[in-house]
């Protein structure tokens, strides 16, 4: 069947196929596996959207076998490429043809052992093949008695083998689980080739299916692929040797070919887009934007999905005139019912908080539950869905009518993630935000502070006299921003299952791991007694903020306040700094609320405590761990900079957000927070090895 037309080229994923193992040789620790079957599996095109068969051509001409025969080719725990511990042998030789099979040898290392077990026992069976596409043909339905679109690869590259848990089903798709970024996640280029239709019938279900495509990326060129082709010995295409009955010739002279239509096309089609949802004065017209670039959108179906969008907005503000005008915005129903879904999951997963009256409706109710009463209400009938497609399209992952990603569910489930996230951030406990200095950054280049001479004194000016300018004092430490987070993903099997820990436990962890990594940075300015700019130590002897090693006691919290007030500025002017906070490790909580509050009295006269009511004392147990014993005399940040943490700008704390994500067939909620921490002087910081 003759090629038609170049259909341009996309960024492709690595495949996965299963195929059992079927021998195996105790002594050599190897065995025998048919590492592919050439089965057509399932798949959706999301950019044309359309089902179709994915199908790995047998051909040896089409195979690039020089990795998995080359002996060094991986043996995989389920294409994980996390790390070295993913690596559970190697492929040895490996064949290709009706019978394709691969030698593989596991490895001799302890953890392996067991999997090495349970396939010697026939509990772990079967192999998936990790492929890259290189080119792949497009076969309308009807061509060769196929009721869908076959995309036939008829240019691969098998990379690794791996074990797999799951049984060897033809239309089984393995995905990592671990959330890292793994060498099959990552995208490479892959030219599609449609075929032509030779019949009417064809081209009327090619037409059916969605044969006419809005292409996003840039055709090939057709004189560098017929190029191409001749190099690599091939015969050139219809493609390649003429052009498209349908494409426009070019004028003369100019140059123009196919693919320059094509990118003019979707350029203009960008352009458009752009014009009506910016004059459309919707919300988040960007995120709008790239939805409908990314959908492949016409612009006469962009056009229908604003005005739809302006229409709920309109109908979600009411004008009232009574003796004059008046304005009265109400909440949109959709957004009732979101807060009341959310509200409900929330008292599902910790029935102490307050139930409103609009949730009542969805108490109790299982995610199952929730998915289909949400889709009914979207005009999406559930009736006769399996679980899977209830399950999938409320998550948006398959599009039923006008039910897609911007859905109920999606956002509930989201939201419940991100409060629960953002609450367990806010709650968790910080001892750090009461002595050190909070700032802001506008981006996330270098930024050196500066350190104000506080001695900086007010001169007489005589008659006529003139006024001098003060000035800031260099002080050269260095702070920049820097970007932390994670990402928590609630998927299909989780609302089949009816599983809430996404929503509670996972979140839960993330929200308070944010902010103990914040105060594991900031305690990390004192703890590991960093180089400032003078190139000495933030304590250190020459800085005369280091005493000598006591115990907390009337006499060592003497010696600690006199140094901080007799600390100089950089211009030489004493700094008379008053000491406000008591810092220690748990281990001398006792002995600090004993010197600072008046609740303990002592029985000797002579020592009555002179500093109840004048320090605070802050206990933090991460003190402990690195030293016991040693004990922090700090100034108020008001008075001078001790250490500084900062956030981006419009952004402080803990900042998430949420997307579909067809890697996870689910919903991912990420965590993300901009943040620094940096000691920038050292005059206001006084430490006490304690006593030996």
């Amino acid at each position: 069947m003759p090629v038609s037309k170049n259909a341009g080229t996309q960024d492709m994923p690595l495949v996965t196929r299963l195929a059992p193992v079927t021998v195996a040789d105790r002594e050599r620790r190897t065995v025998t596996a048919r590492w592919t079957a050439g089965a057509r599996v399932r798949r959706y095109d999301w950019m044309r959207e359309r089902a179709y068969q994915e199908e790995l051509s047998l051909d040896p001409a089409h195979v690039r076998m020089a990795r998995l025969q080359s002996g060094a080719a991986p043996f995989l725990n389920s294409h994980s490429t996390w790390g070295i511990s993913s690596v559970l042998g190697v492929i040895e030789t490996a064949t290709l043809g009706d019978d394709a099979s691969a030698s593989i040898r596991f490895s001799r290392r302890d953890e392996v052992e067991p999997i090495y077990q349970d396939v010697l026992d026939g509990i772990l069976r079967n192999v998936s093949v990790g492929a890259r596409l290189h080119r792949v043909e497009m076969i309308p339905p009807n061509t060769e008695g196929n009721d869908e679109w076959i995309y036939r690869a008829v240019d691969w590259e098998p990379l690794e083998v791996s074990l797999v848990a799951i049984g060897a089903d033809p239309g089984a798709v393995i995905r990592t689980e671990n959330g890292a970024p793994s060498e099959r996640e990552k995208l490479f280029p892959c030219e599609f080739i449609e075929r032509a239709a030779s019949t009417p019938r064809e081209a009327a279900a090619s037409q059916s299916e969605g044969e006419t495509m809005t292409i996003t990326t840039p055709a090939a060129d057709p004189g560098q692929a017929a190029t191409q082709r001749a190099h690599e010995g091939q015969p050139p295409t219809a493609a390649h040797a003429t052009a498209p009955a349908a494409s426009p010739a070019p004028a003369a002279g100019d140059g123009a070919d196919s693919s320059d239509s094509v990118r003019a096309a979707e350029r203009q089609r960008q352009r458009e887009i752009r014009e009506v949802v910016r004059g459309s004065t919707l919300e988040c017209a960007e995120t709008l934007i790239d939805e409908y670039v990314d959908r492949g959108m016409a612009i006469d179906a962009v056009r229908t999905d604003v005005l739809r969008r302006l229409a709920e907005r309109t109908n979600a503000t009411t004008i009232r005139s009574v003796g004059g005008n008046r304005i009265e915005t109400t909440q949109d129903e959709t957004e009732v019912r979101r807060e009341a879904m959310t509200a409900a999951l929330i008292h599902r997963i910790n029935p102490s908080t307050t139930l409103t009256d609009s949730a009542r409706e969805y108490r109790g109710m299982t995610l199952r539950e929730l998915s289909r009463d949400a889709l009914e209400r979207a005009g999406i009938s559930t009736r006769g869905m399996s679980v899977n497609e209830l399950a999938g399209t409320a998550l948006g992952l398959t599009q039923r009518g006008a039910y897609h990603a911007t859905g109920d569910l999606p956002l509930v489930f989201g939201g419940v993630i991100a409060r629960t996230m953002r609450e367990a951030y806010t709650t968790a406990p910080k001892t750090f935000d009461r002595w050190a200095r909070r700032g802001t950054l506008s981006d996330f280049r270098p930024v050196t502070r500066v350190a104000f001479d506080a001695a900086v004194q007010f001169e007489r000016i005589r008659e006529s006299g003139e006024y001098k300018y003060g000035k800031l004092m260099e002080g050269g430490e260095v702070i920049q921003l820097g970007t932390y987070g994670k990402a928590v993903a609630f998927t299909r099997q989780m609302i089949i299952n009816d599983d809430l820990s996404a929503l509670q436990r996972l979140p839960l962890f993330f929200g308070r791991a944010a902010a103990d990594m914040e105060s594991d940075l900031v305690y990390a300015c004192l703890l590991d007694n960093p180089k400032l700019a003078d190139g000495k130590p933030l304590f250190h002897a020459d800085h005369k903020n280091v005493g000598a090693g006591a115990a907390i006691g009337i006499d060592s919290l003497s010696e600690a306040r006199v140094a901080l007030r007799t600390q100089k500025s950089p211009a030489g002017g004493t700094l008379n700094l008053l000491p406000k906070y008591l810092l220690v490790p748990a281990a001398l909580e006792t002995a600090a609320w004993q010197y600072t509050s008046g609740a303990y009295v002592p029985n000797v006269a002579l020592q009555q405590n002179p500093f109840v009511g004048a320090l605070e004392p802050i206990v933090e147990a991460r003190l402990d761990a690195a030293d016991p014993k040693a004990w922090y005399l700090l100034a108020d940040p008001a008075q001078i900079d001790t250490v500084e943490y900062c956030y981006l700008e419009g952004e402080e704390g803990l900042y998430t957000e949420q997307h579909i994500d067809f890697d996870v067939d689910g919903v991912k909620v990420k965590g993300r927070i901009d943040f620094v921490s940096k000691a920038i002087d050292h005059r206001g910081l006084w430490r006490n090895p304690g006593a030996k």
